[in-house]
């Protein structure tokens, strides 16, 4: 195991991303650069004790067995030669800030903040859920840029750009999974997010940053997700313009919805060997697609599977992949029942992109209650990770591509530890 000269905290800075403005230079590719921004005058506050600026000469993870010429393989450290790291409580770029949900001078409290299904929501509430992910769609993130580049493996290529909150956070999930580079060809069996035993604590990490980012735009850090709990219904009962938008024949939002002018970044990610390939005109990218039901050999999930998935009590199996038997990882992504992202069709069946339907959100955070409620009832705690070495899923692996370093062990825990519980919901 090669690991960062300095040890890492297990810490949860949900808002310390992959290309922090504060460190990039567009134009100036010549990577890594040094990434420890200044906090009250010094490098990651590190004079308040809130961090420590530390190398990233090594690897912080097992050398990948398959894997070469993949920028991500010593994430961050093919960006960044230094990097803040933060202590305790505190998070951001440069440890200004706190860990997610935290408050206070020295972020020592935590908030509760309930993540509910979205119908339990007064209908005023739903609609402003609604308009606020609108919002947050449109409003550029001041800290952060995206990556676009012709050849992933030539820096040249390499152009930042600004985008919004909410398509920051998206380029998160279409850069975790774009297929691994192995010696130039394309491996597509399996990525940092989904396939294997990271596909729950990826995702469990990523909404915290949604919620962040949210809280960030909308300048309230009392937001919390909302989830939608499809197992009982007989469709898609929020695929209407009160929610999330209906669709035509051809599966475009009908022009009453808030969410029908949404066009997508990255668009074009079938290319495996580039970046977030798309227009520079907003207007002119592809706007976002949903087809209940729609797609060929596509199932809906039921209350039936969703218990199945509770009732196997190995969390993830050998050898940790879709061929995994008994595993409730792979019950919980659907590869064992019915998987209802292919259900919803359009581009929530796209995973690189699915993300930039309102819908995804609301889904993925249902599938990480139905983990929470998993890892309460069978007792689940940090070491019950299993032994997994799939390359970017291991115990001990950071999850990528989070700047600063949280092992997917970490995620292991309750919701309580980052300062949320899920509501109940149809006895559920």
């Amino acid at each position: 195991m090669l690991f960062i000269n300095v040890f890492l905290l297990f810490l949860v800075a949900t808002d310390a991303w992959v290309f922090p403005k504060a460190c990039i230079t567009p134009g100036n590719n010549d990577f890594p650069v040094p990434c420890c921004p200044l906090y009250n005058g010094t490098p990651c506050g590190s004079g308040d004790n809130r961090g420590s600026c530390l190398s990233l000469s090594l690897s912080r993870s097992e050398e990948p067995i398959d894997v070469s010429l993949d920028d991500r393989h010593l994430f961050p450290a093919f960006y960044f030669s230094t990097i803040c790291q933060c202590k305790d409580n505190f998070g951001g770029i440069n440890c200004g800030g706190c860990a997610h949900n935290r408050y206070g001078d020295n972020c020592e409290f935590i908030r509760d903040l309930v993540r509910e299904e979205i119908r339990q929501k007064s209908e005023t509430e739903q609609k402003r859920y609604m308009v606020w992910l609108n919002f947050c769609k449109k409003k550029t993130d001041p800290d952060y840029y995206i990556l676009r580049a012709g050849d992933r493996l030539r820096t040249s290529t390499f152009e930042f750009m600004e985008a919004s909150y909410y398509d920051v956070w998206s380029y998160s999930h279409y850069y975790a999974t774009k297929p691994f580079i192995n010696n130039t060809r394309e491996n597509s069996l399996i990525n940092f997010a989904y396939g294997s035993t990271g596909f729950l604590t990826w995702h469990r990490k990523s909404l915290l940053y949604l919620e962040s980012q949210m809280q960030k735009c909308l300048k309230d850090p009392t937001f919390a997700l909302a989830y939608y709990d499809w197992q009982s219904d007989e469709d898609c009962a929020i695929c209407n313009n009160d929610f999330v938008g209906d669709s035509d024949d051809q599966g475009y939002l009908h022009p009453h919805s808030a969410f029908s002018e949404w066009t997508m970044t990255c668009a074009d990610f079938d290319y495996p060997a580039t970046y977030c390939l798309m227009s520079n005109t907003i207007c002119q990218r592809p706007k976002i697609r949903r087809q209940p039901g729609g797609e060929v050999g596509s199932a809906k999930a039921t209350r039936s599977d969703v218990e199945y998935c509770l009732s196997l009590p190995n969390v993830d199996t050998y050898p940790y992949n879709r061929n995994s038997v008994g595993s409730a990882r792979n019950c919980i992504e659907g590869y064992i029942n019915a998987m209802m992202s292919q259900y919803f069709g359009g581009t929530m069946s796209e995973v690189p992109i699915a993300t930039h339907d309102p819908l995804f959100p609301l889904y993925q955070t249902f599938l990480d209650k139905i983990f929470e409620v998993y890892l309460v009832s069978w007792g689940l705690t940090k070491s019950s990770y299993p032994d997994n070495n799939i390359y970017g899923h291991g115990a001990y692996d950071c999850i990528t591509p989070f700047a600063q370093c949280t092992r997917n062990r970490e995620m292991f825990v309750p919701s309580s530890t980052f300062g949320f519980h899920y509501s109940i919901y149809g006895n559920f």
